[in-house]
């Protein structure tokens, strides 16, 4: 990542870091957003095909926000459509999942059903043990992520190893 693309990050990190409102949950979901997108430069997909495809599972207000975060964002030249994930057939449609915080147990029941080949899910809980690639986590007011090397491979994804770099890694 670079060093421009951390910079921002932190800032906004530190701008967002003490609020505790719905104002609050709002930028958590543009953080993860701004996340997910770096993510998408830093993580090798194969076959994405003419669009790329974010499904966001479990809650409109999270659907809506990270549309608006990512209106105009490209991938590659390719187009980024948001979609709602409702179902495995949604999540099997799309080249990341993101789980925002909901109902777990709906989530991993999603997750052990969908085709996970070449799909990258990343969740706002810590579902990294449960077979998930990517989780947000909170270190005291600070956002980050961990990665499992293992959940990416099985995927058949690559990441950069500067995304490692930044990442707390757990196998």
């Amino acid at each position: 990542m670079s060093k421009k693309a951390i910079l921002v990050i932190s800032t906004v990190i530190i701008f967002c870091g003490g609020y505790h409102t719905a104002d609050a949950q709002s930028n958590i979901y543009k953080l993860h957003s701004l996340f997910m997108y770096n993510f998408t430069k830093h993580i090798q997909w194969n076959n994405v095909g003419d669009k790329f495809t974010i499904g966001v599972y479990g809650s409109e207000n999270v659907l809506n926000e990270v549309k608006k975060n990512f209106a105009g964002k490209m991938f590659s030249g390719k187009e980024i459509r948001i979609i709602n994930v409702v179902g495995v057939g949604d999540a099997n449609a799309s080249q990341m999942v993101y789980a925002p915080k909901s109902n777990k147990n709906k989530i991993l029941s999603m997750f052990e059903s969908a085709d996970k080949k070449n799909t990258l899910f990343v969740s706002e809980d810590d579902l990294v043990n449960m077979g998930f690639p990517i989780s947000f986590i909170l270190k005291g007011a600070k956002l980050g992520f961990k990665v499992s090397k293992k959940n990416l491979e099985a995927s058949g994804l690559k990441i950069s190893s500067s995304l490692l770099s930044l990442a707390e890694i757990v196998d």
